[in-house]
């Protein structure tokens, strides 16, 4: 792991080895913070962590949060990481609003702060080539699966949810040349029956993006890319609104990115839509 042979070299000078000492002490927090904040925090400077991260053999502060959280336990503790420990049972409404505001924007803030932008790049040339767009998920994540279809449909995107596979709907795209993306929405990557989805699509040349929880998962053998999501330990820990509020993020974002390759197509498709509704009233 990354941490650990961070700690075991003998390259690093004084002010980094205190950086070093307070990233492993605090490496969930670590996550959700920016190099200003972890300097601030450990009492050095911004030059000083992205030193570090270097010698760690990263590009800098971003492409090691991004290690790090693959290396992590696969769930966070929402009492730190979140600001938020959950409910006791005595929350009035009020309480209630505040704490889910508070939520949703930290787990947008931790979300972000994981990306890897390398990663990101390399998906949104995935999305710009695809003639077509699938994601495959079960359980909640199937409904998720549909949200996020309607979006891509939104901006033009040919784009289908799916809970299991047709093995003849995949043989009839690659018959017809058409460039497929599927996406494969499992919360824990150890999901048996995504798992023969993608080795199913793969034989069939998909282009294969899985959403999970670790990069170590077998899944992600099969797959092009994996993106990581984290979430809590129960419901009492809020663990389907950290999810869903994570994993919508994602989405919203990937669809952002199609809808620029598709700007003015759909800017010419809003512009129309917007004189019908004109005329109607």
């Amino acid at each position: 792991m990354i941490l650990d042979e961070m700690l075991k070299s003998s390259k690093l000078t004084g002010q980094e080895r205190e950086v070093l000492d307070f990233i492993s002490n605090n490496p969930q927090r670590v996550l959700g913070m920016t190099v200003h904040e972890v300097a601030k925090a450990s009492f050095s400077s911004s030059s000083t962590v992205i030193r570090l991260c270097q010698k760690a053999g990263v590009s800098g502060f971003t492409e090691f949060k991004y290690k790090l959280a693959t290396e992590l336990p696969t769930i966070i503790e929402l009492d730190d990481d979140l600001k938020s420990n959950g409910f006791n049972g005595s929350e009035a409404s009020r309480e209630v609003l505040d704490r889910i505001e508070t939520v949703h924007r930290n787990s947008l803030k931790y979300t972000k702060n994981i990306f890897n932008t390398e990663l990101l790049n390399r998906v949104a040339s995935l999305l710009k080539t695809a003639d077509r767009i699938e994601i495959y998920g079960d359980g909640l994540n199937y409904p998720l699966a549909q949200l996020f279809c309607l979006n891509f449909q939104e901006v033009g995107v040919e784009a289908g949810a799916y809970d299991s596979l047709n093995l003849m709907h995949a043989k009839v795209y690659r018959n017809r040349k058409v460039r497929p993306l599927a996406f494969i929405l499992t919360h824990t990557g150890n999901n048996e029956h995504m798992y023969g989805i993608a080795k199913k699509l793969k034989a069939e040349d998909y282009k294969i993006v899985v959403v999970c929880d670790s990069v170590k998962r077998s899944i992600c053998r099969l797959c092009d890319e994996t993106m990581v999501i984290k979430t809590t330990k129960n419901t009492l820990e809020l663990s389907n609104i950290v999810y869903i509020s994570s994993i919508q993020y994602l989405f919203d974002v990937l669809m952002s990115l199609k809808m620029l390759n598709n700007y003015s197509e759909v800017s010419e498709t809003s512009d129309e839509v917007e004189k019908i509704k004109e005329r109607q009233n």
